[in-house]
This record gives C-alpha cells, sequence and structure tokens, in this order.
C-alpha cells in the first residue's frame, strides 16, 4: 500500500511540475508573440511613412525643381525641339 501511494505521489508530482512548465512556456510564448505583433504593427507605420516620403520625392514638381536648381537644366523653347520618327521596323 505505501509502495503504490508512493508511486501516485510521484505521478501527482511530475503531472504537477509539467503543468507549471507548461504555462510557463505558453505565457512566455505569448509575451514574445505580443512583443513581435508590436515590432510588426511600428513596421508598418515606417512603411506607410516611407511610401509617403517616396511619393512626394517623385512629384514632378520636386524633379523638375531641383533639376533646374542643382543641375542648371531648363524646358527647351518648343523652336528648339526636333521630333524624331523611327523608320521601317524589325
Amino acid at each position: 500500500m505505501n509502495r503504490l501511494c508512493a508511486i501516485l505521489l510521484a505521478f501527482v508530482v511530475v503531472s504537477a511540475w509539467s503543468v507549471v512548465t507548461s504555462q510557463h512556456v505558453s505565457r512566455k510564448l505569448y509575451s514574445d508573440l505580443q512583443k513581435e505583433t508590436k515590432s510588426a504593427q511600428q513596421l508598418e507605420v515606417e512603411y506607410g511613412q516611407l511610401q509617403l516620403e517616396q511619393s512626394t520625392w517623385g512629384a514632378h514638381a520636386v524633379i523638375e525643381k531641383a533639376a533646374s536648381t542643382r543641375l542648371g537644366m531648363h524646358t527647351p523653347d518648343p523652336r528648339q525641339i526636333q521630333v524624331v520618327s523611327a523608320r521601317g521596323g524589325a
């Protein structure tokens, strides 16, 4: 009878230990998930800001201003423009 009680007590202790361990692992994984979710949200915000910045820099007026101020470029006079047509073909 004592041997049976000792075996059952050992099973109860092992079972309790595995419950505690699995709860700890579960809480740790949930904490990691929350951190990664927050990080993903921050990256989405940053991505949106970068897309907005890219569209701003790609605007025609910004490019034209940069070409005229930094590179000294200007729009040619219409009389200076020549149209070249492609002839023949493949």
